[in-house]
């Protein structure tokens, strides 16, 4: 099977550029919004994946850039690209930055009863996240960045 990234068809990507500020997740989801209307998505697999996206960039701005206080550290590196790439099947949306990424045990996240048990109020962003897509993928890579791959099929 064909990476979805590697063979974009006629349907196309879009790709915009954020800084990595809360305030800037309305144009994230609004984006995910246009792409999945285009393709016809569901307007609830749409909510799923608008949610999944806007707990991701989210994370990346608490987690993977909350601590940077770094004066060394590039401008185009301090904010994160998405990729929204919409396919006949699917429509894959990729979550790109610079910061400081996830370790293997983070990347695991909460189990909900646990959670639960614990009674906290926050931590549950990457349950929702693999609970409302289809696929997702996460590489971390020095020269290319971290890269969140999710996919909702259609």
């Amino acid at each position: 099977m064909k990476d979805p990234v590697e063979d974009i068809s006629a349907e196309g990507m879009v790709s915009i550029h954020l800084p990595c500020h809360f305030e800037y997740l309305r144009i994230a989801r609004q984006s995910i919004l246009d792409v999945c209307a285009r393709a016809g998505l569901s307007e609830y697999k749409t909510a799923q994946l608008e949610m999944a996206v806007d707990e991701a960039c989210t994370n990346i701005i608490e987690h993977s850039y909350g601590h940077v206080q770094n004066k060394h550290s590039r401008p185009d590196q301090l904010g994160m690209q998405i990729n929204l790439i919409r396919r006949p099947t699917c429509i894959v949306v990729e979550l790109i930055d610079f910061g400081r990424g996830l370790t293997g045990e983070e990347n695991k996240g909460i189990d909900p009863a646990q959670y639960m048990q614990d009674q906290r109020d926050r931590g549950l962003g990457l349950y929702i996240i693999k609970t409302f897509v289809d696929d997702i993928k996460y590489t971390r890579d020095a020269e290319k960045g971290n890269c969140l791959r999710l996919t909702k099929n259609m």
